[in-house]
């Protein structure tokens, strides 16, 4: 059976091809849904879990010179996965390649260890800097792919170098400036085909019980305003200049509104939620309706800060103003 450039037989040449490759675990057809934040979306056609940096590397070379599909995730935090699944080779980043080390006042953190983990370390050797990133549900490669950010503090306020494998496999460093970063935004988004694989950090020595009271400040905040214990992708959309997303999709009367399995919560209306059993096509369907929705109200077009992954026909997010 063709799938978008990649059959039944075309499966078994790429697995035979994939296994000689050491220190790696690889599925066929695997789900994916039970990966992703948001509990949605079908199988891969072959996902690929490296067991360290140097199998991460020559696996995607391999994909590379094979020209393969390939489609990185890490947590899957802000991602929706077509219901259709995803064409070619999957890798999971996350959480193989999860060490982090310490040099001084600085953490070098491969790209599929989580935010939570990154916060933690760097409280336990009294390392401010990177307590609002403690609650964000993501990897670090992640994170720095998108400048994940709260509570006043981003990425782009700590990163220093970040080494990564570009679209002709060679291993290259970012440094300051020249990541780019902005509003969701850093080098990468627009550097096809390169695949973050570590990241260094310059952090500030801190007072332990002043990092420990903002990181508890902040879980606090997230508990009172966040749906926690739905299963969402964390905020649905990007913030438009001189608004604030969940206030516009709240006026506009969206707060609570469900469509099949799928919805915006009634605790934040800036996030959109699985309330179980939803397909990727429901949740998509509720961003077209909370964007048609404000755009009605205010003419403000809303950006989706979630990430589409696999086989989609068009733009499952658009809507017509």
């Amino acid at each position: 059976m063709q799938k978008d450039g990649i059959d039944a037989f075309a499966v078994n040449e790429v697995v035979s091809i994939l296994s000689q490759i050491e220190n790696v675990t690889l599925e066929r057809e695997a789900p994916i849904a039970g990966l992703t934040r948001f509990r949605a979306g079908g199988h891969a056609d072959v996902l690929v879990h490296p067991h360290t940096v140097e199998s991460a590397i020559e696996l995607i070379r391999v994909v590379q010179k094979s020209q393969l599909p390939l489609t990185i995730i890490g947590c899957a935090s802000n991602v929706l996965v077509s219901d259709r699944g995803i064409r070619g080779v999957t890798c999971r980043l996350h959480p193989v390649l999860s060490a982090i080390r310490r040099e001084g006042n600085r953490l070098f953190c491969q790209a599929g260890v989580s935010l939570h983990d990154v916060a933690a370390f760097a409280a336990k050797h009294s390392l401010g800097g990177v307590e609002f990133a403690a609650g964000i549900p993501g990897s670090i490669g992640g994170a720095v792919f998108m400048n994940a950010g709260a509570f006043g503090g981003s990425m782009s306020d700590v990163v220093q170098k970040t080494t990564f494998i570009d679209g002709d496999g060679c291993i290259r460093d970012v440094v300051g400036n020249d990541h780019d970063f902005g509003y969701r935004h850093s080098f990468f988004v627009s550097s096809e085909g390169a695949v973050i694989l570590e990241t260094e950090l310059c952090l500030e020595h801190t007072d332990l019980s002043l990092i420990y009271e903002k990181m508890a400040e902040n879980a606090y905040k997230r508990y009172r305003t966040q749906p926690l214990d739905a299963y969402s992708a964390g905020s649905a959309f990007r913030r438009p200049e001189g608004y604030f997303a969940g206030k516009l999709i709240s006026d506009a009367g969206m707060k609570g509104y469900r469509r099949g399995n799928a919805g915006v919560s009634g605790k934040h209306a800036g996030f959109i939620v699985n309330y179980g059993g939803a397909t990727a096509e429901e949740i998509a369907a509720v961003f077209r309706d909370v964007r048609a929705a404000v755009y009605e109200m205010e003419g403000v077009i809303l950006m989706p800060e979630v990430r589409l992954i696999g086989e989609w026909d068009g733009d499952p997010f658009a809507f017509e103003c």
